[in-house]
């Protein structure tokens, strides 16, 4: 695939596929048949936004879920996501003289709130935490990861693709890739003795297993890497055990919570901002959005009328 050539990361490409075949299952579904690229008119592009905004099932897709949510409609962030990459698509495909023009420039981007993100509260991370059954190679795998999430504040991908060789052990660092960053920027991230000894411990588990032919720290019982799928799916099931229904149990919520409690407890927004591998400090800002309970709190922490200096 000349795609390959361009030097973009293996999620990125692995995201174009998905949702150009989700775009291919809408033509179909439409009735629109068409037989080459220079077919798709602007009109087809905002056709299928409106679908995805008003009719598309939200687990249309999914293997496990589509039964789950009967709510029609996307949200407008995830909407954008999808023509953001079928925008870059058609101009890989209008460069390689496959189409004469882009037909989804034509399309804008829908509106989207600035809405709130939200974190787990300690007392959700303690019902979380406690679900696992730590006594099997699973459910101690499961913990060393949640535990290392919000420890570090990887994002899921990172994590899966540190190996054995990625972790310093003595200074307490994990070192993440450059390939595997979002921003293509390799970073060390810090973490704490706690965590270190966790997964000196999984590494020892890790080991007994017969079938392992490669050092990952986070792998299934055949062996085998975890993926960013598997990750999800089993925190999504430990946060149902969990009886957690307020908060979205998924890795972007561990790093949202390691970020708000990293402020919380006084670091400030530039050093997360390195922590966390982000490119700008604005987005540093969107994971550092506080409820009005944690406002007081800071309010009723560093007050001048608190310190008497007034």
């Amino acid at each position: 695939m000349v795609k390959d050539l361009e030097g973009l990361r293996e999620r990125t490409l692995s995201d174009h596929k998905t949702h150009f075949k989700y775009f291919q299952d809408y033509l179909e579904r439409a009735n629109i048949k068409l037989t080459y690229l220079d077919e798709v008119t602007p009109q087809i592009c905002r056709g299928y936004v409106l679908f995805m905004k008003n009719k598309k099932h939200k687990w249309d897709n999914h293997q496990h879920l589509s039964e789950v949510d009967p709510v029609k409609g996307l949200s407008p962030v995830t909407i954008n996501i999808r023509i953001r990459s079928l925008k870059a698509q058609f101009n890989f495909y209008v460069k390689e003289g496959f189409s004469p023009s882009n037909p989804w420039e034509a399309v804008p981007l829908l509106k989207t709130d600035k809405s709130e993100i939200n974190a787990f509260s300690k007392e959700e991370l303690a019902q979380l935490l406690r679900t696992p059954n730590k006594s099997t190679f699973v459910g101690f795998r499961d913990y060393v990861l949640m535990i290392a999430l919000l420890d570090t504040g990887c994002r899921i991908s990172e994590l899966l693709s540190i190996n054995e060789e990625s972790v310093d052990f003595e200074d307490g660092v994990i070192y993440i890739g450059a390939s595997k960053a979002k921003t293509r920027f390799g970073r060390p991230v810090p973490v704490s003795p706690k965590t270190i000894d966790l997964i000196k411990n999984l590494i020892k588990e890790n080991r007994i297993l017969e079938d392992r032919d490669n050092t990952a720290i986070f792998i299934t019982v055949s062996g085998n890497r975890l993926t960013d799928s598997d990750a999800r799916r089993i925190l999504s099931t430990y946060g149902k055990k969990a009886n957690i229904k307020h908060v979205r149990v998924s890795p972007h919520t561990m790093r949202h919570t390691f970020a708000k409690h990293y402020i919380l407890s006084g670091g400030d927004p530039f050093t997360l901002k390195e922590i966390l591998g982000h490119s700008t400090l604005e987005m540093t800002k969107k994971y550092i959005s506080m409820k009005i309970d944690d406002l007081k709190h800071q309010h009723n922490q560093f007050s001048l009328m608190k310190s008497n200096a007034i």
